[in-house]
């Protein structure tokens, strides 16, 4: 009982996480938003669009063949039906760790651009599983025996280290982004400047804040090797934040100020305006 309610504490301090970063945009390679308390929809730019085999002339003149391992064989990227049988605690009635709908009933729409996946830290799991949500066949080769089979879950060095160590949430993202994009960018967490730049004042500001802080954390969790691009990111983060928020105070000053302008004019317009009593008129009527 007693490891029961840690590793029920550990899964909660990871959904206060997740919820943190879905709140989170104005990323280059993914985008990321909440579908209720335990579920976060995660999707990842998808470089190149074309799985292919390029070729490119080398500098010693000799041709080079760049291999791209997509798609992946499905008994390397998912976890098998037997194994999920085994950790769901649920074998004996044949059930293993689906979601918490079948992808083919997928609510949010897909695209070519993009694959989306599943980040989940479900309670009756007691830990986080990613599933595939769309572009399956760009991602695994499927058997096509199992109708259920595009919903296992994915074997990812990150969730798997959940047994002996707490999971980041930016870690799981950042091998999706690997996953996705080839080859990997040196820093999966970099920025879209034009984003912002697109926002509104105040919702800049809101936007900017969120962001910094996003990245301050990335960079206190530990020794990473796309630190020093993060941090890259995170000084430019932090100067626009606070120059907007400059910003944003002058017009706030700006607008107070019209306020009281336009509050004393009233004021005095009112009072020019009212009747104005002759008081020996009165007095003399009575």
């Amino acid at each position: 009982p007693k490891m029961a309610t840690l590793e029920k504490k550990r899964l909660q301090a990871f959904l206060t996480e997740m919820l943190r970063v879905g709140c989170v945009k104005g990323f280059r390679y993914f985008a990321v938003y909440m579908r209720g308390r335990e579920e976060m929809i995660c999707k990842v730019v998808n470089e190149p669009q074309r799985m292919s085999r390029s070729t490119s002339l080398s500098l010693s003149g000799s041709f080079e063949t760049e291999v791209i391992d997509l798609p992946r064989n499905q008994q390397s990227f998912m976890i098998s039906h037997r194994t999920q049988r085994r950790l769901s605690g649920y074998g004996f009635i044949d059930v293993g760790l689906p979601p918490a709908s079948p992808s083919e009933r997928e609510i949010d729409s897909a695209d070519d651009n993009t694959t989306m996946f599943l980040i989940a830290g479900y309670n009756r799991y007691n830990c986080p599983y990613v599933w595939v949500r769309s572009n399956h066949e760009r991602l695994v080769r499927l058997s096509g025996e199992d109708t259920t089979e595009k919903d296992n879950p994915l074997k990812l060095e990150s969730t798997a280290k959940w047994k002996d160590q707490d999971v980041r949430v930016w870690s799981i993202i950042s091998e999706l982004v690997a996953i996705c994009t080839i080859p990997a960018p040196k820093d999966p967490f970099a920025v879209d400047f034009s984003y912002f730049d697109t926002l509104p004042l105040s919702e800049r500001v809101l936007a900017s804040g969120a962001m910094v802080n996003f990245l301050q954390k990335v960079l206190e969790s530990g020794e990473h090797v796309y630190n020093s691009k993060v941090l890259d990111d995170l000084n430019v983060m932090t100067q626009r934040h606070f120059e907007d928020m400059a910003r944003l105070h002058v017009a706030n000053s700006t607008s107070e100020n019209k306020d009281e302008t336009t509050l004393g004019k009233s004021a005095v317009t009112t009072a020019n305006d009212r009747p104005r009593v002759d008081r020996f008129s009165f007095e003399h009527t009575n």
